[in-house]
């Protein structure tokens, strides 16, 4: 499609006339319009390099890349002084068709020449991730997996750019498009003629191909508006996409709008207006979750200001509370660079992040990468490689519900287009040749009866006979409602990056999905149980398959106080005696030690004999030398903290109420408490009784 009106016979104008359509071509958005003008143009005037230099940015614009390499080559060839870059984008062109060694020859030649440049330090930059994206190519000659391609028909494809596929089900897909089998000229001067606009249309799965089924009559098109870009919410009751239209200065200005699902129909599209720019473009949405609070994430792509280089991705976090988003984010170096990211779309199951860049090392322009995470904690991007990736561009990476095929869009060579092969997008399926199921179940299991009472059973003083604690009394049951953290063990970062999480169901079952040839943690972790952890892998596994693990038991912190007697000072003194430290190693020091991750506080008590002062002081020093003792145990610093309390908060009346002497109870209120904190929001009292 066109904008202005084509004249097919130039012989009459002059070359003024002819730049003159060129600049007014451009003005309206024509590229192409404007290149058949500055062609013609050319042929009567071959020596203007600057104008061989403007067709050859115009060609490269519209990826047409061979004829932007030969008149690339033409500015080379007359006056590369003067026009440095071209050299770069030669170099560029002959990338995007494949040509990878002239390709680097002609970048290391630039390379050459790189200090004239006012950007040389930003072009050192690009030009190193070029080559490294030649070197990636060359060494990726085989595909990482098996996997088969299919161009979709003209049913779904056509000349114009099809875009944005996402599958609402395995058998349904929507996606963007604007339909017009051949390329049409309109005069702005006439507004009785609805220009076409890219809008939603379905497609319908028919064996391993899709056949498009038509427009969407849904409330999500409107005429007039380019529309694309559609995301749907996890729980499939909100579906984002954008609006683009035109600002004054001729920009395209995209924003983000919604529609709410009620009943089976769709509500008329609210622009989502605390994610939007009014001066930048704000497009790309694709719906994920924060893996700690359950609240739904936005990820988009934007050129606003505060980003790393062109388009970046951005997040931002749904307010409940408020039923807004938060402010955006910019999600960091790590997955944004010096050049585009864009396209967006997030695996909630995997927690794994896909999206398009060109500014990461790729085989072409635009390749799809993968990264683990969530906002702004990721891996580095892994490009995912042929025969997803080329030396063309891709976009738009997405898998369908079961996750054994998906889409993706790119301008590679065998497409529909107008004026060259790779001057238009299409949309293409692919199909996992080898696609396997993993999965990782088991049981979660609590005991009751916690093993801090087996090993204090010989000093528990709990209104319970010593010795009455024994295997046959151990009460256990599926810990339902536990919470169980998937963790993706990372090798080369020596990281643990979280993937997902379950509740313990009612029979204390658990499931995950697991991806191939990786290393998880399991974590269970509880309110008033001890966490646990616990460690699988898919290496090896090439078949479907379930990983059935041991069950995992967790035990129960105690909540009420337990007092373990026989630990002594010497009268007056904070040191221990030799029948104390045997009695911390039968119990604190064992507990530490078989439960790794608690942190505890020792606080220390006395009676009310002298001032409060002196007890005061002479509590911190009891406390600290159950601390020093465990310490030279082996017990690390940071897990013990010591406290003193004095006299101030007995737990038995140290007189009785005639005013005499109450030697039982003063003696239960010289003590040191035990008590397990860190992490865990409910902590349990453990008190030592002299």
């Amino acid at each position: 499609m066109a904008i202005s009106q084509p004249i097919d016979d130039m012989s009459g104008l002059g070359s003024n006339h002819l730049k003159g359509f060129t600049k007014s071509s451009l003005r309206l958005g024509d590229t192409y319009s404007a290149i058949d003008f500055l062609n013609e143009y050319l042929i009567r005037n071959p020596e203007n390099i600057k104008s061989t230099y403007e067709l050859a940015e115009l060609y490269r614009g519209t990826r047409d890349y061979g004829n932007a390499a030969l008149w690339y080559k033409k500015v080379i060839d007359a006056d590369e002084d003067n026009y440095p870059l071209a050299r770069f984008y030669y170099a560029k062109m002959l990338k995007m068709e494949g040509v990878y060694d002239e390709a680097m020859i002609n970048f290391s030649d630039f390379k050459k020449n790189i200090k004239q440049l006012m950007d040389e330090a930003l072009f050192k930059k690009i030009l190193k991730n070029e080559i490294d994206g030649i070197d990636y190519a060359r060494k990726a000659l085989e595909p990482k997996q098996r996997i088969q391609v299919y161009h979709l028909d003209a049913t779904v494809n056509n000349k114009h750019i099809d875009l944005s596929p996402l599958a609402l089900d395995d058998n349904t897909m929507i996606y963007a498009s604007l339909y017009m089998d051949t390329l049409k000229y309109y005069s702005q001067k006439d507004s009785t003629i609805d220009v076409p606009v890219r809008q939603f249309y379905y497609a319908k799965r028919s064996g391993d191909s899709w056949k498009g089924t038509g427009l969407a009559e849904v409330s999500f098109n409107i005429p007039g508006i380019n529309t694309g870009n559609g995301a749907l919410s996890t729980d499939g009751m909100r579906f984002y996409f954008t609006r683009c239209e035109k600002n004054w200065k001729n920009e395209n200005i995209c924003k983000i709008f919604v529609s709410r699902k009620e009943g089976s129909e769709w509500t008329v599209p609210e622009e989502v207006t605390e994610l939007n720019h009014p001066q930048f473009t704000t497009t790309q949405p694709a719906i994920g979750t924060d893996s700690r609070s359950g609240n739904e994430v936005i990820y988009f792509s934007s050129n606003r200001p505060g980003g790393k280089g062109g388009l970046d991705l951005w997040y931002a976090i749904f307010n409940k509370k408020t039923g807004t988003f938060k402010e955006p984010k910019n999600m960091g170096s790590i997955i944004n660079s010096l050049g585009d990211e864009m396209t967006p779309w997030y695996d909630t199951q995997t927690r794994n992040l896909y999206f398009s860049s060109d500014g990461h090392p790729s085989m072409g322009g635009l390749d799809i990468f993968k990264s683990t995470g969530e906002m702004r904690t990721w891996e580095e991007p892994e490009n995912v490689g042929l025969p997803i990736n080329s030396c063309a561009d891709e976009l738009y990476f997405s898998y369908t519900p079961s996750h054994e095929d998906g889409f993706f869009v790119s301008n590679r060579i065998g497409g529909f287009a107008h004026r060259c092969s790779t001057c238009g997008d299409d949309i293409y399926f692919f199909r996992l040749l080898d696609f396997i199921k993993i999965g990782v179940t088991g049981k979660v299991l609590a005991i009751q009866d916690s093993s801090i009472y087996k090993i204090l059973e010989q000093n528990i003083d709990k209104n319970k006979t010593v010795g009455e604690y024994d295997d046959t009394d151990e009460l256990i049951e599926p810990a339902v409602g536990a919470i169980i953290n998937l963790f993706w063990q990372n090798e080369k970062s020596k990281t643990d990056m979280f993937i997902a999480r379950d509740t313990v169901k009612a029979d204390g079952s658990y499931f995950f999905r697991l991806e191939p040839e990786k290393k998880y943690k399991l974590l269970v972790e509880n309110y008033g149980f001890f966490n646990k952890t616990l460690t699988t892998n898919t290496m090896g596994i090439v078949s479907s398959d379930t990983i059935h693990l041991d069950a995992i038991y967790i035990n129960k912190i105690p909540l009420e106080p337990l007092v373990v007697k026989n630990i002594y000072y010497e009268f007056n003194k904070s040191d221990l005696t030799k029948e104390s430290e045997g009695v911390i190693d039968s119990t604190i020091f064992r507990i530490m030690t078989e439960n790794p991750t608690i942190v505890v506080e020792l606080r220390s008590h006395t009676d009310s004999i002298s001032s409060a002062g002196y007890n005061l002081k002479l509590s911190q020093r009891r406390a600290e030398s159950v601390v020093k003792y465990l310490i030279a145990k082996g017990i690390k610093e940071e897990r013990l903290i010591a406290k003193g309390f004095g006299k101030n908060m007995p737990i038995a009346p140290n007189s009785n109420p005639d005013g005499s002497d109450n030697p039982e109870g003063r003696q239960k209120n010289r003590r040191t408490e035990f008590r397990i904190v860190g992490s865990l929001e409910q902590y349990s009292d453990i008190k030592y009784e002299e």
